[in-house]
């Protein structure tokens, strides 16, 4: 965990800092389909777990390509309602976070983090908005 963590700060450290360097590898626009989706995902990998640490630019090229990604959740992909745990586990495997990951950005002790995803423990109003903030995706994903 320490090498993937360590790899992610390295790549963060390398990402553009204006707004027309980030456009120029990746141009923020609608999503038509999967490969577009993929690019659009891919150009804010590096972004995603910093937001306190961007610049103005970064972070105005991570809210506008979210803004296209998520337009495109919304169209495209159906969620299922009932379980919000299966959820938010698909999401955190997808930013490739753990139980540890979770936590730490929720600010709480690390083992919390297995305790929500176990279902021992229920997320608060304010993790909801952070975790729909982070993924893109609705609140309402996260309540059952």
């Amino acid at each position: 965990m320490k090498t993937q963590t360590a790899t992610k700060v390295r790549a963060f450290n390398s990402v553009p800092k204006d707004y027309p360097c980030l456009c120029s590898g990746y141009l923020p626009r609608p999503i038509h389909d999967d490969h577009e989706y993929a690019e659009a995902q891919k150009a804010i990998f590096e972004l995603v777990g910093f937001e306190e640490q961007l610049t103005p630019d970064q972070t105005d090229y991570l809210e506008a390509v979210s803004t296209f990604i998520e337009q495109y959740d919304q169209q495209t992909v159906s969620w299922s309602r009932r379980n919000p745990k299966s959820i938010l586990k698909y999401l955190m495997a997808e930013h490739g976070m753990s139980g540890a990951d979770l936590a730490r950005s929720l600010g709480m002790n690390e083992s919390m983090g297995g305790k929500i995803l176990r279902g021992e423990r229920n997320l608060t109003v304010e993790h909801i908005r952070f975790l729909s903030s982070k993924f893109c995706v609705s609140p309402e994903l996260f309540i059952a």
